[in-house]
């Protein structure tokens, strides 16, 4: 798709076309990067719920990329696609708990995200688990069944 046609798209509420905008404008390609730009588009598509733009925007957020750096905000968008099934938003809900990032440091439900993640396409999900896992100690039922209740709350909205 052309970038004419992606704008048009974009303009006319498409999500997908506004996160592909997003993501033109994030990397510089057939248009002069500005992420300012690419924040406000990947924003446009997160706000209807579409998963890679959530996590796009989190990951500006989180580095202060283009808008108001915030950890908590960042988190929020971050949460919102991992309960997608985004296994790279799982990752980092569960990374941010490990080092207390806009909330509470919290390895036990670190754990339970890294058991989501490590399903997907996370790089180093299953390896951080296992290094989580052998920290929370006695409290992995704790984690696991947590899991196992995201799991099923995830599985419940994708219907």
């Amino acid at each position: 798709m052309s970038i004419d046609a992606m704008k048009t798209a974009a303009e006319n509420g498409d999500a997908r076309a506004q996160s592909a905008l997003g993501y033109a404008y994030d990397i510089g390609e057939g248009v002069t990067q500005s992420l300012e730009t690419a924040a406000y588009w990947y924003r446009q598509a997160a706000e209807q719920g579409y998963a890679n733009a959530q996590f796009n925007l989190a990951e500006m957020i989180r580095d202060g990329a283009g808008v108001t750096q915030s950890n908590e905000v960042a988190l929020e968008w971050y949460t919102k696609a991992a309960m997608q099934g985004h296994s790279k938003a799982q990752y980092n809900v569960a990374m941010m708990h490990v080092q207390g990032e806009g909330i509470a440091a919290d390895n036990v439900t670190a754990y339970a995200w890294l058991v989501l993640s490590a399903t997907g396409d996370a790089e180093g999900a299953d390896q951080a688990r296992d290094i989580v896992g052998k920290g929370i100690g006695d409290k992995i039922a704790e984690g696991d069944a947590l899991a196992e209740r995201l799991k099923t709350e995830i599985q419940t909205k994708a219907k």
